[in-house]
């Protein structure tokens, strides 16, 4: 009796050891590798960004998005022009030429969504990131070259000021067209990369339709 009742007791021990190993195993082998990963990827990004997007796994939240800044510009760059303006009235010409400097910077509006999936079994990353753009267009100094009234027609104060916004519209289309903006998306998306692969893993990347 006492016998039988030592191999009862012997193999429920051996069941709960199996039991217990199976489930360390399972947590070490399938459950910590994309929460390890959620982890690392999410100190990479506060560690290169200054933010935290949201992190799932399996379509479950393990880090909400955390962005203490509305706007990441990761490309700045000056800008240096010439902008003409004039206005003839009745055959007298008004000019007024500037020269100016701008910093231009082009980047991410973080109150766009912004996060990466992780799915496991097999293990695959998604980031979903907002579209690049251009953040701002700033005036740092600029010189007037010719302010030169006609016969009758002449410079005005608000004429000035029409002349230095068709140069910040001008400063903003050279922007535009400096390729600043598809330089931001790449860049960023090249530091996605690194920061996934560096831990074994590799990320598809999507972009939010611009708005």
């Amino acid at each position: 009796m006492r016998s039988g009742l030592k191999k009862i007791l012997f193999v429920g021990l051996i069941i709960a050891l199996l039991i217990a190993a199976g489930s360390a195993a399972f947590y070490y082998l399938i459950v910590r590798p994309p929460l390890e990963l959620a982890r690392m990827t999410a100190e990479g990004f506060q560690q290169y960004f200054n933010f935290t997007p949201r992190v799932t796994v399996d379509q479950v939240i393990v880090f909400e998005q955390n962005v203490p800044i509305a706007e990441l510009a990761t490309v700045s760059r000056d800008l240096f022009l010439e902008s003409s303006w004039s206005q003839t009235w009745l055959g007298s010409t008004k000019t007024i030429v500037l020269r100016g400097v701008y910093t231009a910077k082009a980047g991410f509006d973080l109150r766009e969504p912004f996060s990466i999936s992780i799915e496991n079994n097999p293990l695959r990353v998604t980031a979903l990131m907002p579209p690049a753009r251009l953040l701002s267009v700033e005036l740092k100094d600029y010189h007037v070259l010719r302010d030169e009234s006609g016969w009758w027609n002449k410079v005005s104060v608000a004429d000035r000021e029409n002349a230095v916004r068709q140069m910040q519209r001008e400063a903003r289309q050279q922007a535009e067209k400096s390729g600043m903006i598809e330089e931001s998306q790449r860049t960023v998306e090249e530091r996605i990369r690194e920061i996934v692969e560096k831990h074994g893993a590799s990320v598809d990347i999507k972009t939010l339709q611009s708005r």
